[in-house]
C-alpha cells in the first residue's frame, strides 16, 4: 500500500483548473491535420485498461478513457490502438522491465504500434480510390513511459515513413506527419537512446506537468527548449495527471484538456462522457505515493515521528527538478560529423573513443556561441595535436584546447550546445540533469 490523501484543493488551484482546461485547448490550434489518421495510445508503467489490478488503481488512466473514445470514433479514414504500459506481461515484460530496464519493452510498444499504423495506413490507401500517401497521418498519446514509446513511434514514423510489403516506398522517410501529441507527466527513468522528438512531429505539442509529484525516480521530461512544445502545469501528483484514482477529479480536468486539444487539432475523438468529466463543485484531492501506508491509507510513522518513505524524495519545497531529452538531431548530426573528421587523428594520438566524444562535443558549444558565421563546415585537428578547430559556413574559425574539453563530460558540452542553439548569442544556464540511478523497483506508473 502507498497511496495516501494530502489535501483538498485550495481556492488558487481550483481556480487555476479552468485556466489550464483552456491552455490545452489552445495548444490544439495550431499544427496540421490529415485525410487518413490513426490514433495511437500508450499507457504507463503497469497500466493496462484491461487488467487494473496490476496498477492498484480502481479506474484506467487517461490513456484508456481517450482509447475508449477513439474507439467510438474509428471509421475507413480513423484508425486507433491502446498499448499497454511497460511491465503488464507479453512484450511488455515483467518487474524487471517495469524497475530498471524498460526500453526492451517501450521499444516493442513502439514497433507493433509502427506494424499497425502501416497495415491501417495500406489499407486505407488501398480501400480510397484517389488516395495519395500525402494522405497520410498519425497522432500520439502517452502517460508517464508510455509518453517514451509515443516519441520512438513518432522517431519510426519519421525515419521509415511507409515500406510495402514487397519493400516498395510508399511515403518516403519524414514525409507523414505526426499532426498531435499530448505527453502526460512524461517520465523516462531507465530509458535508453534518443528522446528527441522528430522534425515530423508538426506542433504544438502538449506537455501536462503535475505540480505535486516529488519522487526522484518520477523527474519529467522537460522539452521546453523545443519551440513546438507547449507545457502546461497542473495540480495533481503523477497518478493525479495521468489518472486511476478517482473519476472526476484533478486528472479529469487534465482528460477533458487532452481531449480538447486533439479535437481541435483535427483528431476526431468522442466527447468525454459526463460521468468522467471534473466535478467543478466539488474540491478534488491532492494525493501522494511517497510514503508506506496501512491497509486504511494512514501514512506508517518510525519511533521518532519520521514518514516511512517508499521512493527517495526530492526536496518539495522547490520546483520540480525535470529531465532534458536526449540531444536534438540537428544536434546530432552535426556531433557525428565533428566525430567523424576528428577521431581518426585523435586516437592516433592516444586518446580513447569517449575521450573522442568529449572533444566532439566541446567544439559543438564553442561553435553555438557564433550562430551569426553560420554553421560548422569543418573540423580540424592542429598539427601537435593540442587544440582543434571549427569553420564556419563563412570561413571564419573557433579553436578549443583538447586538454581543456577533455575537463568536462560529453553530456555538460551537449548540454551547452543545445541552450545555445534555443537562444542565440545568450549564455545560458545549463540544465539540471537527473542524477543516474543504477537500481530501482518497479515504477508504480
Amino acid at each position: 500500500m502507498g497511496t495516501s490523501n494530502v489535501r483538498q484543493l485550495n481556492d488558487e488551484e481550483m481556480a487555476r483548473l479552468p485556466l489550464a482546461r483552456a491552455a490545452m485547448e489552445e495548444a490544439g490550434k495550431y499544427g496540421t491535420s490529415s485525410r487518413f489518421n490513426f490514433f495511437a495510445a500508450f499507457d504507463g508503467t503497469n497500466n493496462d485498461q484491461g487488467n487494473l489490478e496490476l496498477s492498484g488503481d480502481p479506474y484506467p488512466t487517461n490513456i484508456g478513457n481517450l482509447d475508449k473514445q477513439a474507439n467510438r470514433s474509428v471509421s475507413g479514414t480513423f484508425r486507433r490502438n491502446y498499448y499497454p504500459g511497460v511491465g503488464t506481461g507479453g512484450d511488455q515484460g515483467n518487474a524487471i522491465n517495469a524497475g530498471p530496464n524498460p526500453t526492451p519493452a517501450i521499444d516493442a510498444a513502439a514497433e507493433k504500434a509502427y506494424r499497425d499504423f502501416s497495415d491501417a495506413a495500406q489499407t486505407y490507401l488501398r480501400d480510397h480510390p484517389g488516395a495519395t500517401p500525402a494522405d497520410l497521418g498519425a497522432s500520439v498519446t502517452g502517460f508517464s513511459r508510455g509518453c517514451a514509446a509515443a516519441v520512438r513511434f513518432s522517431q519510426l514514423v519519421n525515419d521509415r515513413g511507409l515500406v510495402a510489403p514487397d519493400g516498395t516506398v510508399v511515403a518516403p522517410p519524414g514525409s507523414i506527419p505526426i499532426t498531435g501529441m499530448a505527453l502526460m507527466d512524461p517520465v523516462a527513468t531507465g530509458v535508453k537512446g534518443e528522446l528527441g522528438l522528430p522534425p515530423n512531429v508538426r506542433g504544438q505539442v502538449l506537455v501536462v506537468q503535475a505540480e505535486h509529484e516529488s519522487r526522484s525516480w518520477f523527474r519529467p521530461l522537460d522539452y521546453s527548449d523545443d519551440p513546438r512544445v507547449t507545457t502546461v502545469k497542473h495540480p495533481g501528483n503523477h497518478v493525479g495527471v495521468g489518472g486511476g484514482y478517482d473519476r472526476q477529479g484533478t486528472a479529469a480536468n487534465v482528460h477533458e484538456g487532452v481531449t480538447a486539444y486533439f479535437q481541435r487539432r483535427g483528431v476526431p475523438l468522442a466527447d468525454v462522457p459526463a460521468e468522467q468529466r471534473h466535478n467543478p463543485g466539488q474540491r478534488a484531492m491532492i494525493r501522494t505515493e511517497n510514503y508506506q501506508t496501512a491497509r486504511n491509507g494512514d501514512v506508517l510513522e518510525y519511533e521518532d515521528g519520521r514518514k516511512q518513505l517508499r521512493w527517495p524524495l526530492d526536496d518539495d519545497t522547490r520546483p520540480r527538478i525535470t529531465v532534458k531529452p536526449r540531444i536534438s538531431e540537428q544536434t546530432k548530426a552535426h556531433l557525428r560529423h565533428s566525430y567523424t573528421e576528428l577521431a581518426p587523428g585523435l586516437k592516433a594520438r592516444g586518446l580513447d573513443s569517449g575521450q573522442c566524444l568529449q572533444v566532439s562535443a566541446a567544439c559543438l558549444a564553442k561553435a553555438a556561441e557564433h550562430p551569426d558565421w553560420g554553421d560548422p563546415k569543418r573540423y580540424l585537428l592542429s598539427r601537435n595535436g593540442e587544440q582543434v578547430a571549427v569553420q564556419h559556413q563563412n570561413g571564419r574559425f573557433d579553436e578549443v584546447r583538447v586538454d581543456e574539453a577533455l575537463r568536462s563530460s560529453a553530456n555538460v558540452h551537449l548540454d551547452r550546445a543545445q541552450a545555445l542553439q534555443q537562444s542565440p548569442g545568450t549564455p545560458a544556464a545549463q540544465p539540471e540533469r537527473a542524477a543516474p540511478v543504477q537500481a530501482e523497483p518497479a515504477l508504480a506508473r
